[in-house]
């Protein structure tokens, strides 16, 4: 994700130097380089390094660069690039940190659903036997 966050090729996108409040809902790659409040909700959010945001966002894909306070879920996977500055929690089932990117708070990581073969075939290649369920 961190190598396609600046194609350039969005959506939508709040510009540097816009503040918006409220419930917003996107559809697609939406990059927001301003100012958000309140609740944010997509597929693929980009954070830029200019943006600060105070919100509730939920996406698909989250990649950051800029600075979040609030809560941060995503359904696949967030992605703190070097520049974030992020006080929050999180919960996500993939988080990737950066070096040099900073996070305060809790993070919750759900496990994705495994198809209900792979534990099998996994603990057979390990040799044991019974029961895969926990």
């Amino acid at each position: 994700m961190a190598s396609t966050a600046d194609d350039g090729v969005f959506e939508s996108r709040i510009g540097t130097g816009t503040k918006i409040t409220g419930k917003l809902t996107f559809r697609g790659r939406t990059k927001i380089e301003g100012d958000a409040e309140g609740e944010i909700r997509g597929e693929e959010i980009i954070i830029a390094q200019s943006a600060v945001v105070s919100a509730k966002v939920w996406a698909t894909r989250l990649s950051i660069a800029g600075r979040v306070t609030g809560e941060l879920a995503a359904s696949e996977r967030i992605e703190l690039l070097a520049t974030a500055r992020v006080k929050c929690t999180i919960s996500t089932p993939s988080l990737v940190l950066l070096e040099g990117a900073q996070f305060e708070g809790d993070c919750k990581m759900p496990q994705q659903p495994a198809p209900a073969h792979a534990g099998e075939s996994r603990l057979a290649a390990a040799g044991v036997s019974g029961d895969a369920r926990a």
